[in-house]
């Protein structure tokens, strides 16, 4: 998706906010040796949760002299979205860090509203790891967390692409049987839907459209055919034309084989008349030659299938003498052996 629209949502929150009569409240404790630390607040595409880009990035404020910071108002929108919470580690570093090791963790993300209250609590591990959120999506989403973990990590112990692939569709099998079961809001479903490789959403979107097509509808009446429910069209957009580039290439791979196959087909046809051609020429055109009278009788017994022998006995001459006119036989037909002899000295004109 291009960086347009997400430049434009901080204004559209802003538009949005005017009309919101709740009031939002994010507050927290940062554990850092300096304080009057950068906290930043960031709203996030669906497909985002491992992103991190400066476009993304709506406020910010300082912790204070004690390490707490808050943010509050009615900037955001009623409705829920996806956000992030996070501070660089380094402070010297420009631009924005991202770090999620199992030792060092700088950020949170979270499903929030302009009527919510959200509170990180003290912690000693990661910034932003004990939390309370009164959002209710949020907490549906994070039911649904412990397995998108589990699933995360057993991705990164395969080696087996096919291992992957079956438990990639295994997710969402269970995912979809779980949004459904529990009928879950919309940006819960939407946002398990973006964790996943696109090639696996797109194959099932081909076997189960309707699963896709309901959450499309429910998106557009929730988010009043704007926002999330544009980001899920599009998404949409780019599997089909993901799949119809997939089609075109194999259609043209297929094509070119194709095209080189009968090239060579072709070619082999054209070969094969030209020496069919070539044979009936020399076939039909008659040899002038002279032969003897001797040379005569030899060659029509040798018409006949008579052996040398036959032919000495027949013509009352040696052996010898009759491989002597068949050498000269040869050479008059310009002939290598007996089969050629035969084939050519059918043509020959008889008087």
């Amino acid at each position: 998706m291009s960086s347009f629209p997400r430049r434009i949502i901080p204004l559209i929150l802003i538009i949005m906010g005017n009309f919101c009569f709740g009031q939002y409240s994010i507050s927290g404790y940062l554990d850092t040796p300096k304080k009057n630390k950068r906290v930043y607040l960031s709203l996030l595409n669906f497909d985002e949760l491992t992103s991190i880009s400066p476009d993304q990035i709506i406020t910010s404020t300082l912790t204070d002299s004690l390490g707490y910071f808050s943010f509050g108002g009615s900037l955001l929108s009623d409705k829920h979205a996806l956000y992030r919470i996070y501070a660089n580690v380094d402070e010297d570093v420009e631009g924005v860090q991202k770090y999620d090791m199992p030792d060092l963790k700088n950020f949170h993300n979270f499903i929030f509203s302009n009527k919510d209250t959200i509170v990180f609590e003290k912690n000693q591990k990661f910034w932003f790891s004990s939390y309370s959120n009164t959002n209710p999506v949020d907490k549906e989403w994070n039911g649904y967390g412990s397995y998108v973990d589990k699933l995360r990590d057993e991705f990164s112990d395969f080696s087996n692409q096919e291992m992957i692939k079956q438990t990639t569709s295994q997710f969402l099998s269970e995912l979809k049987s779980f949004t459904i079961q529990k009928e879950t809001h919309p940006l819960t479903t939407l946002v398990l839907l973006g964790s996943l490789p696109p090639n696996v959403v797109k194959n099932d979107l081909n076997d189960d459209p309707d699963f896709y097509t309901n959450l499309e509808g429910n998106l557009e009446d929730y988010y009043e055919n704007s926002f999330y429910a544009l980001q899920y069209r599009n998404y949409l957009l780019d599997l089909y034309k993901a799949e119809t580039e997939e089609d075109f290439s194999f259609f043209k791979k297929t094509s070119y084989g194709l095209a080189i196959i009968s090239l060579l087909l072709l070619a082999i046809i054209v070969f094969l008349i030209l020496k069919l051609k070539q044979a009936k020429t020399i076939a039909q055109v008659p040899v002038d030659f002279s032969l003897t009278t001797q040379e005569e009788k030899v060659a029509e017994l040798m018409m006949d299938n008579k052996s040398n022998k036959e032919i000495a006995s027949e013509l009352f001459i040696s052996l010898n003498t009759v491989k002597t006119h068949i050498r000269n036989l040869y050479a008059k037909l310009e002939v290598s052996n007996r089969t050629e002899f035969v084939e050519k000295f059918k043509n020959h004109p008889r008087d």
